[in-house]
């Protein structure tokens, strides 16, 4: 293990960062945290989503890997139904990824390094986001921190084998949460270029290590080969279909370029492209900004044909930010401050934005009681263009908002009007509103069908039961997409307006089902 530098001993009013206890004390009072507010606050579109896929396991789903269903189903059995047992493992996820990462840290760099990265992977908001809400991204950042780690671990002259075993085994459970795993492979394929001195360990131990990692992704081979490889075709499309006539977007671009140094906090994220760019002669840093160059480039090449959401590039920061807590005494001081005080702010304007969301709602200070309005933009220079921007903004974030405070109300409403209303079957018009109604109202679970893609989406339903019944069409948070060619008749019904939700429930009744004309949805 290397020894502390002498930049380690410097004393600071900020010499916390570097400390064990420091340390440990965060990790026991992030975790606290996020399981108070995790079983306070309700589920977003996405979670519910993967909650309906928990309900029915698979081998694989249209979107992902199976092993978000799988956790989830778990922490069912363990937890019951609750939002607590959905987010269960993407809290126990933060842990792992905090460890994974004092741990490489330390074996690189010393304690004090170690110590700094597990508080910074700790803290920094993307990986703090990620392990509070389930997603597919939750268990791959973990998988891919450990990978990594075991992988230096088995790079070492003299190593045994088994570590090249362990990264196996961590990458292939990465690649069971999300497909972007195999990154990995490609950023070890680039170290070996990169080490003349050490190809024939790098060559045999990721050999080993990828034949394991493909033993366990054999069963989304499987189902994939039994669904004419849809979830692959899917994600392809997904990432590198060019949306634009330009052959590069250079807005595109431009945004992915912003959101990069924003996704662990400005400071933060721009000390590790220094270091990245500027520490390669080391070999310690050179094995860490591989794996961050290579995640970084492969989605700047997608960002120049589509759209790139934020958390798809965050695994390159998990080396960005052990490069920097090993850099630590190479910045300024003024840096160092900075980068600590931001982050600081950062996650304490977290914690309030999440307490505010769990005032109650007969609070006047809840934000579903407040009317926030553009009407004071008006009077400046450009107004009509800001007062635009603002309420576009403004209903960005509201609807944002509701996916936390507005399922439970729409759900039971639309339960109420369903019973009411003498229909066999509710007819759903996206897959984010179907595990709405799956988490918030169990009892009409089985009841639920997303003629949309619905077939690929759930294939565990089958629609032809409902053949000639009446269906109860409700859509939610938008309109669309039109079912009539489905019924032999559509009545169209009623708005139904909840309380505190922007965008109310638009109610349809078709008679008739004809799952026939499904086919080619």
């Amino acid at each position: 293990m290397t020894s502390l530098s002498a930049h380690d001993t410097i004393k600071s009013p900020f010499d916390w960062i570097n400390r064990s206890k420091s340390y440990w004390g965060l990790l026991v009072a992030v975790t606290l945290w996020k399981v108070f507010g995790g079983s306070m606050l309700g589920l977003i579109f996405d979670e519910c989503y993967y909650w309906e896929w928990s309900l029915h396991p698979q081998a694989c789903y249209f979107d992902h890997p199976p092993l978000t269903a799988w956790l989830i189903a778990s922490g069912h059995a363990l937890l019951g139904h609750c939002t607590l047992a959905v987010r269960f493992w993407a809290i126990v996820s933060g842990l792992l990824l905090s460890i994974a990462g004092r741990l490489l840290a330390r074996d690189m760099f010393g304690q004090a390094a170690g110590n700094r990265a597990g508080i910074l992977l700790l803290l920094a908001p993307i990986f703090a986001g990620n392990a509070f809400l389930m997603t597919p991204d939750t268990f791959l950042i973990p998988s891919w921190a450990f990978a990594i780690l075991f992988a230096w671990k088995g790079s070492r002259p003299g190593a045994p084998m088994f570590w090249w075993l362990a990264t196996g085994a961590a990458a292939g459970i990465g690649m069971l949460s999300k497909y972007t795993m195999v990154l990995f492979y490609a950023a070890l394929g680039a170290l070996w270029l990169a080490s003349p001195g050490n190809r024939g360990r790098l060559f045999w131990g990721g050999l080993l290590a990828g034949g394991v990692s493909l033993i366990f992704f054999l069963p989304v081979l499987w189902w994939n080969n039994q669904h004419d490889w849809i979830s692959f075709h899917h994600q392809l499309n997904h990432g590198f279909r060019n949306e634009h006539p330009s052959l590069i977007n250079f807005q595109n671009l431009a945004d992915y370029s912003a959101f990069l140094v924003v996704l662990v906090s400005p400071v933060l994220g721009l000390l590790c492209f220094r270091t990245a760019a500027t520490r390669l002669r080391d070999e310690r840093f050179l094995y860490l900004a591989l794996f961050f160059w290579t995640v970084v480039l492969f989605f700047g090449f997608s960002a120049a044909k589509a759209h790139i959401e934020a958390n798809w590039p965050m695994a390159a920061f998990v080396t960005g930010l052990i490069m920097v807590a090993g850099d630590w005494g190479r910045y300024g001081v003024v840096w160092r401050k900075a980068a600590i005080v931001v982050l600081l702010v950062a996650d304490v304007g977290a914690v309030a934005g999440v307490s505010y969301l769990l005032l109650p709602k007969t609070s006047p200070l809840a934000i579903q009681n407040l009317d926030i309005n553009t009407s004071f933009i008006k009077g400046f220079p450009g107004s009509d263009q800001l007062a635009a921007a603002a309420q576009k903004g403004l209903g960005d974030f509201q609807s944002r908002i509701e996916e936390f405070l507005g399922p439970q109300a729409v759900a039971d409403a639309v339960s109420e009007d369903f019973q009411e209303s003498g229909a066999d079957f509710i007819c759903l018009s996206s897959y984010q509103f179907t595990g709405v109604m799956s988490f918030y109202a169990p009892a009409f679970e089985p009841l639920l069908w997303l003629p949309d893609h619905g077939r690929v989406r759930f294939p565990w339903i089958n629609d032809h039961i409902w053949k000639g019944k009446t269906a109860y069409v409700a859509e939610w948070p938008r309109r669309g997409p039109l079912y009539t060619n489905l019924f032999d008749s559509m009545f169209p019904g009623k708005n139904i307006q909840i309380p505190h939700i922007k965008n109310p429930v638009w109610i349809s009744i078709g008679r008739f089902y004809n799952p026939e004309m499904v086919q080619n949805r």
